[in-house]
């Protein structure tokens, strides 16, 4: 199984190559390419995104949606992970996917998305379990890592070109298809 993890980028020059370091040291069990699309940095993304990455483009203005979709066209994989460029999947994050998609696939199944902990403390905790319960239901941001096959990516039509709430909209798309099953 092949992942194109596919990371939409906006000013994030200072942390992104550690991110994607990050990201290249815990996969190691299956084959995957990192697809970096940015919104047109002007603070040296591109050009950190560049060490790590398989492939950058530069979509010129940000716009989330626009820039996961752009990737997506040019992934490879058998799994599309669309990802924040400042997140960070669990180091598990492969052998997750694997089951779901690979080892015990689901009927119905039409994405998946990785759980979510902003932090200690009674209010992020609160807003992490909101959060996680809404995937639940359904509804899953872009902070959760959406993950999801070609085919029904090609189905439901991509991400929408939103700038915000892009993620909001393209799980309700998934969700005609299918549930969204909420990882650890």
């Amino acid at each position: 199984m092949k992942f194109s993890v596919i990371v939409a980028a906006y000013n994030e020059g200072p942390q992104i190559g550690s991110s994607l370091k990050r990201l290249r040291q815990i996969s190691q069990t299956s084959p995957m390419e990192i697809l970096v699309i940015d919104g047109g940095s002007d603070d040296g993304t591109v050009d950190a995104a560049r060490e790590w990455a398989d492939d950058v483009m530069d979509l010129g203005k940000p716009n989330r949606g626009a820039q996961w979709h752009a990737g997506a066209e040019k992934a490879t994989g058998d799994i599309f992970f669309f990802l924040r460029a400042d997140a960070q999947p669990p180091g598990n994050w492969q052998q997750a996917l694997e089951h779901y998609w690979l080892a015990t696939p689901m009927e119905g199944l039409a994405a998946t998305a990785f759980s979510v902990s902003y932090g200690a403390g009674a209010g992020l905790s609160a807003l992490s379990m909101w959060s996680n319960a809404r995937v639940r239901s359904g509804l899953a941001s872009s902070d959760h890592g959406l993950c999801t096959t070609p085919e029904i990516y090609k189905a439901v039509g991509g991400f929408p070109a939103f700038p915000i709430l892009e993620g909001l909209e393209f799980s309700r798309r998934l969700c005609a298809l299918g549930r969204i099953a909420l990882l650890p």
